[in-house]
C-alpha cells in the first residue's frame, strides 16, 4: 500500500515540474504543437482561413464540420451514458 503512495506523489511531482515549465517557457508549447497543428490542417480536423466559426489562434480553428462532428459525439456520450444509468438501475 505504501508503494502505491509513492508512485502517486511521484506522478504528481513530475505533473507540476511539467506544468511550471511549460508556465514560465522553458518548454515552448508552440514548439511543441506546431507539428500537432500542421497535421490537423492537413487531414482537416481543423480549419484556417474563411471557413472557421470557432478561432483558436493564427486564424486556426473549428470549422462547421468538426463542430457537427463534435456535437455527435457529445450526443454519443450522453446517450451511452443514460443508457448505462437505466441498465445499472434495472439490474437492481
Amino acid at each position: 500500500m505504501e508503494g502505491q503512495k509513492d508512485n502517486t506523489d511521484d506522478w504528481i511531482i513530475i505533473c507540476l515540474v511539467v506544468s511550471f515549465a511549460l508556465v514560465t517557457g522553458v518548454i515552448s508549447a508552440g514548439a511543441i504543437l506546431a507539428p500537432v497543428r500542421d497535421w490537423m490542417l492537413q487531414f482537416h480536423l481543423l480549419e484556417q482561413g474563411s471557413a472557421v466559426i470557432i478561432p483558436f489562434a493564427d486564424g486556426i480553428g473549428l470549422g462547421g464540420v468538426q463542430i457537427l462532428v463534435l456535437a455527435a459525439f457529445l450526443l454519443i456520450a450522453i446517450a451511452i451514458g443514460v443508457w448505462a444509468k437505466r441498465r445499472e438501475t434495472a439490474r437492481v
